[in-house]
């Protein structure tokens, strides 16, 4: 070892500055020695954060299975904190780390094996399933649930039958499991889960938690059997945990590439869904929706839009084939039971692009020309509390409907105090084709704010309109 390591392994573990031990561990980074990484692993117990840290990032920088045998000692460390900067560079240093980690799983001290048994798995450790296999059986339960854990983390095979041995002899470890076979997948795991599910339906007491790692992982692995189980239970399951079911039934149906079947007989129970905390839940329960006609589930769906992007896709997806659906939205937005944001407004623009006055739909027949009015009525409401994205959006919807209408609406903000506004409605109205656009703009040319006539000039100039800025004065 040469003499100006010896000083930096000396300044990292003795100095009194904490400033010189971090520079020291900083500097370090690029040793290879033995007696380097031991240090610098040393260095994890540190009182000081700045100079954990910096040993931390030079162990990682290091690498190596030397690193990990330096480190996994540590997992045992009294203090937390050096604890937890163990496994967090074991994780990191992913499978140079497994080898070290094996023999702590069978440590006298039930938390070290806690502990290596969950970085194996979130490591993803293979080469640690028959050790994993062996601690399903370790007298303490923290340590068999986190055996069981990261099997499922893992998903090797080998481990199923040891799993399902398990699940039969230990109540502690069932839910567990479930979740672990459902991550695994495989036959033998499905068709297991599959006889457990029927007799846990069975038991006098249900525990809800069991109830939830079956279902999810029935989405995962179950088959078309597993489906006629499935819809047999839902009217025998109420609450949250029936949402969980039509949830799991319909991702099943999708993975098996199977039709869903009639849902009209769940139809409250997916409304109630529908409403869930849950994205997943209420993204499946507007895809079941979709089969089962309605104004009332329509309403639903459209009140649905607003709070989740990926719902929304589905749900746009899902209502623009629905009959009525002009009608609907504008009620909705009438009542106020609904947000009027940019997707609803949405629905309304790319209805009204379709329209052929000439040959209205029956919706326009039956309640009058009057709908048209309504409509530019909602979108007039809405401007004032709307953001940016959904103001856009009512523009484009207005000039859709009815240009005039939208004209005269956009002469009520011509008129605004507020400069920044009169600015934004020419961005807004930038991007559309309706014919009176430019001659509108161009009425923003001697507007009194100089910022508005520029904006104003170089719109008309982007849509081939050749001007010159006038003074508002």
């Amino acid at each position: 070892m040469h003499d100006l390591d010896r000083r930096k392994i000396a300044e990292l573990l003795s100095s009194a500055d904490p400033g010189a031990r971090r520079r020291a561990a900083e500097e370090m980074s690029d040793a290879r020695g033995f007696a380097a990484v031991a240090a610098l692993a040393a260095a994890l117990r540190d009182e000081n954060k700045g100079v954990r840290d910096a040993a931390s990032r030079a162990l990682l920088t290091i690498g190596g299975e030397s690193v990990a045998h330096a480190v996994v000692e540590y997992l045992a460390d009294p203090n937390i904190v050096t604890r937890n900067l163990a496994a967090d560079l074991l994780v990191r240093l992913k499978d140079q780390s497994v080898q070290a980690l094996l023999p702590t799983m069978y440590d006298g001290d039930e938390d070290v094996r806690k502990f290596a048994v969950d970085i194996l798995g979130v490591i993803g450790a293979r080469d640690a399933v028959p050790h994993l296999v062996r601690l399903l059986d370790d007298p303490d339960a923290n340590v068999v649930v986190s055996a069981v854990e990261a099997t499922g983390s893992i998903g090797d095979e080998r481990a199923v039958p040891a799993l399902i041995t398990t699940y039969e002899m230990r109540d502690d470890a069932k839910a567990a499991v479930v979740e672990a076979l459902g991550k695994i997948g495989g036959s033998e795991a499905a068709q297991f889960l599959g006889r457990a599910f029927e007799r846990f339906l069975g038991a006098p007491l249900t525990d809800p938690v069991q109830l939830y790692t079956f279902l999810e992982a029935f989405g995962a692995v179950g088959d078309a059997s597993t489906i006629a189980v499935l819809r047999a239970q839902v009217p025998r399951i109420s609450g949250p945990a029936r949402s969980m079911l039509l949830h799991s039934l319909v991702r099943l149906t999708e993975r098996c590439g199977l039709p869903l079947g009639p849902m009209d007989e769940f139809r409250d129970a997916l409304l109630e869904a529908l409403a869930d905390d849950d994205a997943a839940i209420r993204i499946s329960a507007a895809r079941a929706l979709s089969t089962i006609p309605g104004d009332a589930v329509t309403r639903a769906l459209l009140a649905g839009m607003g709070f989740d992007e990926r719902l929304d896709a589905v749900l746009t997806e899902v209502v623009e084939a629905r009959p009525n659906l002009f009608v609907a939205v504008i009620a909705l937005l009438e009542s106020g039971d609904a947000r009027p944001g940019r997707q609803l407004i949405g629905l309304l623009s790319r209805y009204a692009a379709g329209i052929q006055y000439d040959d209205l739909p029956g919706e326009f027949m039956d309640a009058g020309i009057d709908l048209l009015a309504r409509a530019c009525a909602v979108l007039r409401n809405a401007w004032p509390e709307a953001n940016e994205e959904t103001r856009g959006a009512i523009v484009d919807a207005l000039f859709r409907l009815d240009g005039d209408q939208a004209i005269l609406f956009l002469d009520q903000i011509m008129n605004d105090p507020d400069p920044w506004l009169r600015m934004h409605t020419i961005e807004l109205l930038a991007p559309l084709d309706d014919r009176r656009i430019p001659q509108f703009i161009a009425r923003f040319l001697t507007d009194d704010d100089e910022m508005v006539r520029e904006v104003a000039v170089a719109t008309l100039d982007a849509k081939g309109f050749t001007v010159e800025s006038t003074s508002g004065n």
